[in-house]
């Protein structure tokens, strides 16, 4: 049951997009907002309103005659979106590098400290959640409130598709030290370094998801 507040909409969004990740609703399933209703406890306006909320953000699409249905999330549409989150990456970083204090540059520290130590101890879950931590503070310090929301709705897709490629630990290692990279050039304020450390770490990290699912799928084509 979803508690009743006034967000309902917004509550069965994150709701249904966190079962579409973590694949308790598959790609192709078609949403039937009368079951919806029934399952949450809510009327069906707030359910329809999300629905449309999904479909917006790409996790859905509309159909003639079916309604919602869960968007099959290809490699020719997660390319384009590894293309559109490396250019808002290395945006981001540019102005978080301008913006950053003495403090904001510690906190990211700590955050691959922790990374550190979670490859020690193999734990990927914390590994990828600080991974999440790492960008998101980067994102804060652009101020940019535009590329923030662009980008957490981008990540959650990259996380749908990418999370078992994320859990190898040699890649987590490769990660790390990309991380410290940009972290370093940030302290240096040498922004031109910055945004180069960001791009070469999305364009490594979308050759290993392109690779992982590649393999896992027999998908042939050029990256």
């Amino acid at each position: 049951m979803i508690e009743k507040q006034q967000s309902y909409k917004f509550k069965v969004y994150e709701k249904i997009k966190e079962d579409i990740i973590t694949g308790v609703i598959h790609q192709g399933e078609i949403l039937n907002e009368r079951k919806l209703s029934e399952e949450l406890g809510i009327s069906r306006t707030p359910i329809r309103e999300a629905l449309q909320l999904l479909n917006r953000d790409g996790w859905v699409l509309i159909e003639t005659y079916k309604g919602a249905v869960v968007r099959t999330f290809d490699m020719e549409y997660v390319e384009k979106v590894l293309k559109v989150r490396k250019s808002l990456e290395i945006l981001a970083v540019e102005d978080a590098t301008n913006n950053a204090a003495e403090a904001d540059l510690k906190y990211l520290n700590s955050i691959l400290d922790k990374q550190e130590k979670s490859i020690i101890d193999y734990n990927p879950t914390d590994f990828m959640i600080l991974d999440r931590q790492f960008h998101e503070k980067i994102y804060e310090l652009s101020k940019n409130e535009i590329l923030i929301s662009l980008l957490g709705n981008i990540n959650d897709i990259i996380r749908f598709f990418g999370i078992k490629a994320l859990r190898e630990p040699e890649r987590n290692k490769s990660t790390l030290q990309e991380h410290r990279n940009v972290l370093n050039s940030m302290i240096k304020k040498d922004i031109n370094s910055a945004k180069q450390d960001m791009e070469y770490h999305m364009k490594q990290t979308s050759a290993n998801i392109y690779n992982h699912n590649s393999k896992k799928n027999n998908i042939v084509g050029k990256h």
